[in-house]
């Protein structure tokens, strides 16, 4: 790898108003060819999904990202190793390697989110709704519920007590992660976790059912949501197993594949959802297809404050760039970070052309910058990371 040092003086060029004013259309043609027809057969695109009636909506805002300093600049390049973008085009890109990037950024601990909840009286609405999408085994899914309805009887270990997966563990140990301590009074609100693969969802229903979280606020629902509604083929294989994805039929590598409802996140919403607040929180975990349920939000990512997806070579990510998700989102009000162990790289407005070449498994958080205190919360992990060596 290539360790950014030297001459910084023309990194501000590289990262300049040019970037913010840079036109989206790029990204968007090299996503809309990605995206399935909808029930028209014509092209989903941006303007197309992201846009669109709906729900309380998060108050406008006019000015994009902050660009980073050129010192941010050389600061973040030190502690991820990064090449520097003037010197992209002379490195042989094959070879672009951080391992900081491919090893940091896998199995996030979200402690900003976390003292967000425990501190803040005010989470940005009266109720608290969570979308959990890709559910899987249900245990972040539990842990956000218990700490955004503020319901100490939402227990993780006793979910994990329950919850019956032989042989599959969470790839990030979830399971035995410490559970999140209650402070504030019980807060109304809902919960979804949502998952398409059969053994699994069927295991987190009667989970849900034994212990009683359906009347807590728990919605579990039978469904993998994409950028289109109507049904698609996913795999049904050993409950919990994590890597399956909604591409895997189609691609002749799923096994035992079944017919499964499928939904945009808009019309989920509009269908499942009882509340009609903002979303607190959106969890995206679907095995390289994270972009397609951003496409298919509509005005849900109009109203949603804080949200969290991962990033890697899977699925339709490897013909993406991190860039693409990032440049839309802060488009839509949201600021986007890499998401480490209780660490935050601000990844909007400083972005690095080495980010291109890399598509490692990795976990990416965004807050829409309406929500100020949790915003300046974040911002300020960011800016005491940079000053730490």
């Amino acid at each position: 790898a290539t360790t950014t040092t030297g001459n910084y003086s023309n990194i501000e060029d590289n990262v300049t108003n040019s970037r913010r004013e840079e036109s989206q259309q790029a990204a968007k043609k090299s996503l809309r060819s990605l995206l399935p027809p909808n029930k028209e057969g014509e092209d989903l695109t941006p303007s197309d999904s992201i846009h669109g009636p709906g729900r309380m909506r998060n108050p406008t805002t006019s000015d994009a990202s902050p660009l980073c300093t050129a010192e941010q600049i050389r600061k973040i390049a030190h502690q991820l190793i990064l090449t520097e973008d003037k010197d992209i085009n002379n490195s042989d890109t094959s070879k672009l390697y951080s391992p900081r990037l491919v090893g940091w950024f896998k199995c996030p601990k979200t402690s900003w989110i976390d003292k967000f909840y425990a501190e803040e009286t005010d989470i940005g609405s009266s109720d608290f709704l969570g979308i959990s999408v890709g559910c899987n085994k249900g245990h972040d899914a539990i842990r956000t519920a218990r700490m955004g309805l503020s319901d100490a009887t939402i227990d993780a270990h006793k979910w994990r007590d329950e919850f019956h997966s032989p042989g599959e563990r969470g790839v990030c140990d979830q399971e035995n992660a410490d559970q999140y301590n209650v402070v504030f009074p019980q807060r109304k609100g809902e919960m979804h976790c949502i998952e398409p693969m059969p053994s699994t969802f069927s295991e987190l229903h009667r989970a849900g059912d034994k212990l009683g979280l359906k009347s807590k606020g728990m919605v579990f629902t039978h469904a993998a949501i994409s950028s289109t509604s109507g049904v698609v083929n996913f795999p049904n294989i050993r409950i919990g197993q994590e890597a399956s994805s909604i591409g895997d039929c189609n691609s002749g590598t799923g096994k035992n594949c079944v017919e499964v409802p499928m939904f945009s996140l808009e019309d989920y919403v509009a269908k499942y959802v009882k509340g009609s607040g903002p979303i607190n929180i959106l969890q995206i975990d679907v095995e390289g297809y994270d972009f397609d349920v951003l496409f298919g939000a509509g005005s849900v990512l109009d109203s949603t404050h804080y949200l969290e997806f991962e990033y890697h070579q899977a699925g339709k990510w490897g013909n993406l760039h991190l860039q693409d998700a990032v440049r839309l989102l802060d488009g839509k009000g949201f600021t986007c970070y890499w998401s480490g162990e209780n660490r935050l790289w601000r990844i909007s407005g400083c972005y690095f052309e080495h980010y291109n070449y890399f598509h490692g498994w990795s976990n990416v958080a965004c807050v829409h910058r309406s929500q100020k205190i949790l915003y300046d919360r974040m911002e300020k992990v960011f800016t005491d990371l940079l000053e730490e060596w």
